[in-house]
């Protein structure tokens, strides 16, 4: 059925207009970021230490680990997201970043004093300061510049699995690339600030685990 063309009238197939869809490549890039969001990358590293640990209280303590220096903060990132206090949990304004940031580096070295304290395994022990030493490190870049904080967990991660299973870590070593390139997709980042994270992030564990 046609519609005639009548001044000030717009036909009802104008009023539909498709949605675009995002393209295929922009939908990998936001898989591989959500999956490697640093948090989830911190749980990661941790059930690696405990299960290499193989000792119930490297559970317990890895757990207890994970509530105050990982669940803690980002339950608070997720509070400043509900009350639009940012404008999403992956904190793309480099300057929303100075709270979460405080808070977390907070909660990371309490929870580090305690693994020390309480003389936790060892390779626990190792990523608690890396974590605290990095997210320090990211925290001073942040005042001035935006560095990918997805890139450091992901490069520390791969250096943790390097000393750990060696070759068996290629998988992890390839996700580093692979999350840079997502990042910079995703225009959250520039090249030189996801080289800045990664090599943040391998230089921190290299140095916390040789």
């Amino acid at each position: 059925m046609t519609y005639p063309a009548v001044s000030g009238q717009v036909a009802p197939e104008a009023l539909f207009v498709p949605p675009l869809r995002q393209p295929r490549l922009d939908r990998v890039a936001g898989w591989i970021s959500n999956a490697t969001h640093p948090p989830i990358v911190g749980v990661f590293s941790v059930l690696v230490a405990a299960l290499v640990s193989a000792s119930v209280a490297a559970w317990m303590w890895g757990v207890g680990y994970l509530a105050l220096a990982v669940l803690l903060p980002t339950l608070y990132v997720a509070r400043m997201a509900r009350r639009g206090e940012i404008a999403d949990m992956q904190l793309p304004d480099r300057r929303q970043r100075l709270k979460p940031y405080s808070i977390a580096i907070l909660c990371m070295t309490l929870a580090a004093l305690a693994l020390q304290w309480a003389h936790a395994p060892r390779l626990l022990q190792q990523i608690a300061l890396i974590n605290v030493i990095q997210s320090a490190a990211l925290f001073l870049a942040t005042l001035r510049w935006k560095i990918s904080a997805h890139c450091a967990s992901m490069g520390a991660l791969a250096v943790l699995t390097w000393a750990l299973f060696g070759a068996g870590s290629l998988p992890f070593c390839a996700a580093v690339p692979a999350v840079a390139w997502a990042r910079v997709r995703l225009k959250r980042h520039d090249a030189t600030q996801v080289l800045a994270g990664a090599a943040l992030g391998v230089a921190v564990a290299w140095i916390v685990l040789r």
